[in-house]
């Protein structure tokens, strides 16, 4: 089943036609999601990578402290508006590494592009369980803390190991003289 939605999902967006829509809708949701930030989170309130790796619940506790009832509302409004950021890099990570692997054996090609894919998940899941603790902060839960943590943690180096990808598959297609995808 997991191999059929990936070939799906591979043959649906590893199409070099989409990169200007993806990379656009990629930039316009990162300007939106930098705008909004900045407007909506108080000084004193820690940003996102900061919440997203805080690991503990003292340090959950700590950011819930110096951000106060604004900020608290600042950090709920972005991990929503981060749900369609999640789309928008995944779908422009996984279209222009998709369109760089179409020359390679299909087996492989679908591990590396399921890589980006597997990122979006995680972050899916990291955004709602600290949906679930910001809106509850008084019953915090050290483990949901430490797993959305480690959710966001992961998709951070799935999300490097992506773009070393891409850069690796870009270098070769120029070194082997191969037009670009």
């Amino acid at each position: 089943m997991y191999k059929k939605i990936i070939d799906f999902l591979f043959q649906l967006l590893a199409v070099k036609q989409y990169l200007i829509f993806t990379g656009m809708f990629f930039v316009l949701n990162a300007l939106v999601m930098v705008i909004l930030d900045a407007q909506l989170r108080p000084p004193s309130c820690p940003d996102m990578i900061s919440l997203e790796l805080v690991f503990t619940k003292s340090g959950l506790n700590q950011i819930i402290n110096q951000c106060g009832e604004d900020g608290i509302r600042s950090h709920l409004i972005m991990l929503w508006v981060d749900y369609l950021f999640i789309f928008s890099y995944i779908g422009f990570l996984s279209n222009l590494l998709g369109s760089l692997l179409r020359g390679i054996d299909h087996d492989r090609a679908l591990t590396l592009f399921s890589i980006p894919i597997i990122a979006g998940v995680l972050d899916i899941i990291e955004n709602t369980l600290f949906l679930f603790q910001l809106q509850n902060t008084e019953s915090l839960s050290a483990v949901l803390i430490f797993v959305a943590s480690s959710a966001a943690l992961v998709k951070f180096i799935l999300i490097a190991i992506t773009i070393v990808l891409i850069l690796y598959y870009l270098f070769n297609q120029k070194k082997k003289g191969i037009p670009e995808a």
